[in-house]
């Protein structure tokens, strides 16, 4: 047993299991879009099941990797918590600026063989994390709402162009091969933009700051969370309902009152927030009643593999089905099983190797690289 590579850190059980169930969506999200919605398979009348599945549209397209985000802010906050010297704030912001760079390398490299990867945006919020994380709660808050403000308002001028033959191409380039284009992309565009994804990321750093008491707030936040969710939703489809004709202005106040990831607007964010925080709350009360269970030690330790699973998951992909065309598209069902299959597999790898080895093979690079 290599103890060397064993996880000393102080973690937190709710947080990896977080990871580990945000994880899987990811993976049913992306196979399900690389099999099903990449010109091979679009179902006609697609069932309430493929509607919440879609990639691009579903519901739950949301919670997923929004929840991935926001607890890497959640971790940002637990790493920044005990440092209060000059020196020692010093050397987190480094860690965290190394450890960008190496996400947003090895994710722009990613890119080329996975389109739409998530982790070049991941590092980017880490490079963010070592200018903001000693930010004051007031400052983050402002800037959370600066990105939501730009994201809707850049969608609502596009949306609006579009009735004067001016699709704005140019902002949404094919490839992140200029400056340009990759700032575009990285800012405002693709998958992940940090407008408005800055906002999920602080939240994840706001909610990590006050983790210590989260368990006296938690009630609190999940009436609240709930709140957010059903008046985001009931938004969007009185305005769906009153604004129904074709005009541009009926158009418009779809587009502005949108919960769908695409269009960024601001239903939207508060719509993923609160369905992430109140996951998590619950998550967290289970955590707590059952922490000696077996089925949280297993979310435990496979949540700390995160990074390792997800680049496994596109190399066994582009293998089985691009290499070898073992799996076929033929609709949501295909997804799902290989998505099963291939996350049952990696929980029981997961857990052989933390026991022999402790961090994940990805992990100790991460780690190596960024401290």
């Amino acid at each position: 047993m290599n103890t060397t590579n064993h996880q000393n850190d102080n973690r937190v059980v709710s947080i990896d299991a977080m990871r580990t169930i945000a994880l899987f969506g990811i993976i049913v999200l992306n196979y399900h879009g690389y099999l099903n919605f990449s010109g091979a398979l679009s179902s006609t009348e697609p069932s309430i099941y493929e509607r919440w599945w879609h990639p691009f549209d579903g519901v739950l397209a949301n919670p997923f990797p929004v929840g991935f985000v926001m607890v890497a802010g959640m971790g940002v906050s637990l790493m920044t918590s005990t440092m209060n010297t000059k020196q020692l704030i010093t050397e987190t912001r480094w860690r965290l600026a190394r450890r960008g760079l190496f996400l947003f390398t090895l994710g722009y490299g990613i890119e080329w063989i996975w389109r739409g990867t998530i982790l070049p945006y991941y590092g980017v919020l880490f490079l963010a994390a070592s200018v903001i994380a000693y930010w004051s709660k007031r400052n983050l808050v402002l800037l959370g709402v600066f990105s939501i403000v730009v994201a809707a308002a850049v969608e609502s001028w596009r949306f609006a162009e579009t009735f004067n033959d001016n699709f704005t191409i140019w902002l949404s380039p094919a490839e992140p091969d200029s400056p340009r284009n990759l700032l575009i992309r990285i800012f405002i565009d693709y998958t992940h933009p940090l407008f408005p994804w800055l906002a999920f990321f602080i939240t994840g750093i706001l909610l990590g700051r006050n983790y210590a008491t989260f368990k006296t707030i938690r009630f609190r936040l999940l009436i609240i969370c709930v709140g957010v969710v059903s008046f985001s939703y009931l938004a969007n489809a009185m305005i769906h309902s009153l604004a129904n004709s074709s005009s541009q202005t009926d158009q418009s106040l779809r587009q502005l009152a949108s919960t769908r990831p695409f269009d960024r607007g601001i239903l939207y964010v508060a719509s993923a927030i609160g369905v992430v925080i109140a996951v998590l709350v619950v998550l967290h009360i289970l955590c707590e009643r059952y922490k000696n269970s077996p089925i949280i030690e297993t979310a435990r330790i496979t949540g700390q593999m995160t990074l390792t699973i997800y680049l496994a998951h596109i190399f066994i992909f582009n293998t089985v089905v691009n290499k070898l065309e073992l799996v076929t598209p033929t609709g949501l069902d295909t997804a799902m099983i290989m998505s099963i299959a291939v996350y049952a597999s990696a929980i029981i790898w997961a857990n052989w190797w933390h026991n022999r080895f402790g961090r994940g093979p990805a992990e100790i690079v991460y780690r190596r690289f960024g401290g």
